[in-house]
């Protein structure tokens, strides 16, 4: 059950820097990572808008999740976690990211719309 929490934090920590990359202007536009919609991938404008506008929710759910399986991990290393707890665990990490993802793209595209239409 470790490897869970462990590939959660991996998960986790790239979420994290995907969003400070975005955060901070640096994530090119791509078709690898960020928020590939019709709208971000027009230009670049848009793209670096969207991220940037988008970038805390990704922040916010990656450290959250970063942090809720570290705090995990040793316990489930050494054995002490009951399987259910564990797996209720690994559920709630990955429905944070998934709103986190979502939240992202939504309020992102929605705000940078707002802002570029002005």
């Amino acid at each position: 059950m470790w490897v869970g929490f462990l590939v959660m934090a991996l998960g986790a920590a790239v979420l994290t820097a995907v969003g400070w990359y975005a955060w901070l202007g640096r994530l090119p536009r791509q078709h690898f990572a960020g928020i590939r919609t019709p709208y971000t991938m027009a230009n670049d404008e848009q793209w670096y808008a969207t991220h940037k506008y988008g970038a805390p929710y990704l922040i916010f759910g990656g450290v959250a999740t970063l942090a809720m399986a570290l705090a995990v991990l040793p316990f489930a290393i050494a054995g002490a976690l009951p399987n259910a707890f564990a797996t209720a665990i690994l559920i709630a990490g990955a429905f944070v990211i998934l709103i986190a993802a979502l939240s992202s793209w939504f309020f992102g595209v929605k705000t940078a719309k707002a802002h570029l239409a002005r």
